[in-house]
């Protein structure tokens, strides 16, 4: 008998369950589908893209010669190098004591 009971009780809470858990989707859905909008305004502004490319606009693009601007400077010159004073080069160096040397 108390095996019967305890069927009986799983099939209740089972059938319980399954029954809450359908509506509570149910209700979900209604829910989503009640409030989910798109503003009208937003709506007329949504456009969908087109899919395909233009190929042939693409190739022209490809094509076209690179024209260099005349406000770009290019050295292929080597800068020339100064040589520092070595009056000057022996009073700038720093020592490993962080003092300059020649004070």
């Amino acid at each position: 008998m108390k095996k019967n009971r305890a069927q009986k009780d799983i099939l209740y809470l089972s059938i319980s369950s399954f029954v809450l858990v359908v509506l509570w989707i149910g209700f979900n859905l209604y829910h989503n589908y009640v409030t989910t909008t798109i503003a009208p305004d937003l709506q007329l502004e949504i456009a969908p893209i087109e899919p395909s490319f233009n190929t042939e606009i693409i190739n022209n693009l490809k094509a076209r010669t690179r024209i260099e601007p005349l406000y770009e400077y290019k050295n292929n010159q080597a800068s020339p190098t100064v040589s520092p004073d070595p009056a000057t080069q022996e009073t700038s160096k720093a020592t490993n004591s962080g003092e300059r040397r020649g004070q």
